[in-house]
């Protein structure tokens, strides 16, 4: 059975800091919120929260998002994510990875999502206004499957978690991102882990419009599919 877990449009601030040459931080912050009323009253919200170090050929990297939608008081979207990342530089081109991440997304049928993973990556690309890794590797998914009822209204109205069960995975990811000009980057980063029960795939799409030293206008689409 194909599922889709949420698909998020919406136009959010972020406060960006990045001083690798002076501290070897870099942050990341977005947050989003539309309210709609009428006929029907709609109410979504999203946040990103991300850093990262760099030590030497070490960059260790951290994040967390979540995404909310309602409509006439139902909810319809709530995720949460969580990741942990570190990177090792082997060359100018190659890089080891590994990394966790956790996903909580209650209308996605399970109660929740986990996966560790570590593997070899490649840049593809590397220039003033284009950049391209990918990323192969093993690990391991482990997910608790739910069952959802819900009552003529659309709303869930009972949750039945089943037995968690775990499989390893091939980890396949890729990082693209474009600059039309200084103050316009689009970004697309791609994750898929597949099993023998089930394929998780995330593609997160973004536009960024600088409008400020720290401060940029963010479009974006995030769409994440169960199979």
């Amino acid at each position: 059975m194909r599922m889709w877990s949420w698909v998020a449009l919406s136009a959010t601030l972020m406060v960006c800091t990045q001083a690798r040459a002076q501290s070897a931080w870099a942050s990341y912050g977005s947050l989003g919120i539309i309210l709609s009323r009428g006929i029907t009253n709609t109410d979504s919200g999203n946040m990103k929260l991300a850093a990262a170090r760099e030590l030497g050929r070490w960059i260790y990297s951290a994040g967390v998002s979540g995404n909310y939608a309602s409509t006439n008081g139902i909810s319809t979207t709530e995720d949460e994510r969580a990741r942990l990342g570190v990177t090792l530089t082997l060359s100018k081109r190659s890089f080891w990875f590994g990394g966790a991440r956790y996903d909580r997304n209650r209308f996605d049928g399970f109660a929740y999502q986990e996966s560790a993973a570590s593997g070899m990556g490649r840049v593809l690309v590397e220039s003033k206004w284009n950049t391209l890794s990918t990323e192969l590797g093993a690990g391991y998914l482990r997910e608790r499957p739910e069952a959802l009822k819900y009552n003529a209204f659309g709303e869930v109205i009972a949750r039945e978690s089943e037995a968690a069960m775990g499989e390893p995975v091939v980890h396949l990811g890729a990082q693209f991102s474009h600059e039309f000009s200084s103050n316009v980057k689009v970004s697309n980063t791609m994750l898929i882990e597949s099993g023998a029960t089930n394929t998780m795939s995330i593609d997160d799409l973004s536009v960024q419009v600088k409008v400020h030293k720290r401060l940029s206008l963010s479009f974006g689409v995030d769409v994440t599919n169960n199979t």
